[in-house]
């Protein structure tokens, strides 16, 4: 049997050559301008799929570094203001000292009181120091000062809604705070609707735990929050998943709160990276001196001309010492686990970025071997090309 090899046969096999070779040069100059070689999901797709994982880890760690540097400053500037608040209790130790002995006299105590006064004003300026527009020493409620220059009785904040609430109406706080520390009371709709037939429920410690859903109609009258605060809203129409706040401070100088601040350092890990002035400078929750009163009965004492009461201040300033520099020691010890996570992200990246380049990087040196053969091969094809364009049947009369 003959096969006859026609002119559009040798044609179309010379051009399907000729595309198919051009487009592999194409392929590996693309490769090598971009010295990677994986370009597109086509080039290889395991190796795309495996690059994707790597390259989302590989965003995670760097996000897991930057909140490992962020906290690493702000436990560096937290250990500063607080050992700048040692060295003054120290010095308010000195003149509790000085003008309690019998050396001491009405006028070198007066003169002393200015000095104590002095002391605590620039206390309060260090237990209000910022970073960025944050305080160090709020809590969770680091957007306003923690501490102010002078004692104040308990009282209830005026609430606030969450932003994108349905709920249009106005909401009060009302009643007289009994609590011990200062709080955040929440309250969230369940079921949203009018007043008489929504329901909520009611968060104690600021959203960390829930109370039980309400009865329907439970919103018509004042509502009982806990520790003798309650919240009132006018008639209007709930939406479910509205959030109402209210914040509470119990007597003192302090109006922040006692809420750790933590940062994800990986999967499934956070780290605490703050100390609350709670902790460090008041009577609550794990401290047992409230430094503010302390300086200002130690300075009310020297004004009045009481050895005896500022005697008695000298036991308490050490025990203020003592309860700052456990928050310091605190603060080295968060900061060494930062230090550790991060150096050990940083292997990680390393390591990441090795894996990444294993499976993506291009051989140059191959591309380049590459690139000559299919240069030649090219040539070859377009001089094929020519030769068949140019036959015709002249050729074959000779």
């Amino acid at each position: 049997m003959t096969i006859r090899i026609t002119d559009n046969m040798r044609y179309n096999t010379t051009v399907g050559n000729l595309f198919t070779i051009q487009r592999q040069y194409n392929e590996v100059m693309e490769k090598l301008a971009s010295q990677k070689r994986i370009n597109k999901l086509s080039d290889d797709a395991l190796g795309s799929s495996q690059l994707v994982d790597f390259k989302k880890t590989q965003h995670d760690i760097t996000g897991y570094r930057k909140n490992a540097d962020d906290a690493l400053s702000w436990l560096s500037m937290t250990e500063s203001t607080l050992t700048g608040a040692n060295d003054l209790l120290v010095k308010a130790g000195e003149l509790a000292v000085s003008q309690s002995s019998a050396s001491a006299n009405a006028s070198s105590r007066k003169i002393a009181a200015q000095n104590v006064q002095a002391l605590y004003d620039q206390l309060l300026s260090l237990a209000n120091t910022k970073l960025g527009d944050r305080y160090l020493f709020a809590g969770s409620q680091n957007d306003a000062e923690p501490f102010t220059g002078s004692r104040r009785e308990a009282g209830i904040d005026a609430p606030t809604a969450a932003a994108g609430n349905g709920y249009a109406g106005k909401v009060t706080a009302a009643g007289t705070y009994l609590g011990e520390r200062n709080n955040t009371y929440v309250i969230k709709i369940i079921e949203g609707g009018a007043e008489d037939t929504a329901t909520f429920s009611i968060s104690r410690d600021g959203g960390k735990t829930w109370d039980a859903k309400s009865a329907p109609g439970a919103m018509t009258g004042p509502i009982d929050v806990g520790d003798g605060v309650s919240m009132t809203f006018t008639p209007g129409t709930f939406a479910t998943g509205d959030i109402f706040y209210v914040n509470a401070s119990a007597p003192g100088y302090y109006r922040g709160n006692g809420d750790d601040l933590s940062v994800a350092l990986g999967k499934d890990t956070a780290a605490v990276y703050n100390v609350t002035g709670e902790a460090a400078f008041t009577d609550r929750g794990p401290g047992k001196v409230d430094v503010f009163q302390t300086l200002a009965d130690l300075k009310a004492a020297l004004e009045n001309n009481k050895p005896g009461d500022v005697a008695a201040q000298l036991d308490k300033l050490e025990k203020g010492r003592e309860q700052i520099n456990l928050a310091i020691s605190k603060c080295g010890t968060a900061a060494n686990r930062m230090e550790m996570t991060k150096n050990s992200l940083e292997k990680l990246s390393e390591n990441m970025t090795t894996m990444i380049a294993d499976i993506e990087d291009a051989d140059i040196a191959g591309l380049a071997t590459q690139v000559a053969a299919k240069q030649v091969a090219l040539q070859a094809c377009y001089e094929v090309a020519a030769r068949i364009q140019n036959n015709t049947i002249l050729n074959f009369l000779k």
